[in-house]
């Protein structure tokens, strides 16, 4: 007697469902992310009397992209970078960390991390180096 084919045609046509479903749902997610508008990011710095180093971020996306965000101070050096402190930008975009612990010359940058809201995506971004006044 002839085994039954039937289970097996069925299992094949529900694999081919669930693949199609899948990349439905694929082109659907990707569909959703290009919809999402993607705004730049500037990042300036500056020293004062060697108090503290300020800057603003500036973003074409406005206040969405400019107020809230994480930026880093960091001291270049051979290897890794090192930390000197952390802030999230107030209004207007400006952030402002103590830089007492900073020497004359000491060559330091700030970034500042890329933001993703809903439905729309901030650019990070790395200031110019600027040399310490100590």
């Amino acid at each position: 007697m002839r085994a039954k084919t039937k289970k097996k045609h069925n299992m094949g046509r529900r694999f081919a469902i669930l693949i199609g479903v899948a990349a439905a749902g694929v082109m659907a997610l990707g569909a959703q992310t290009a919809a999402a508008a993607t705004y730049n990011t500037k990042l300036t710095i500056s020293q004062n009397r060697g108090d503290f180093f300020f800057g603003r971020v500036n973003a074409s996306g406005g206040k969405k992209c400019e107020v809230g965000r994480l930026v880093t101070l960091f001291k270049q050096k051979p290897g890794a970078d090192r930390k000197l402190g952390a802030v999230r930008s107030q209004s207007g975009g400006n952030w402002r960390i103590g830089g007492r612990q900073a020497k004359a010359g000491w060559r330091v940058y700030a970034k500042a991390t890329p933001e993703v809201g809903d439905g729309f995506v901030c650019s990070g971004d790395r200031s110019p180096i600027w040399r310490a006044i100590g």
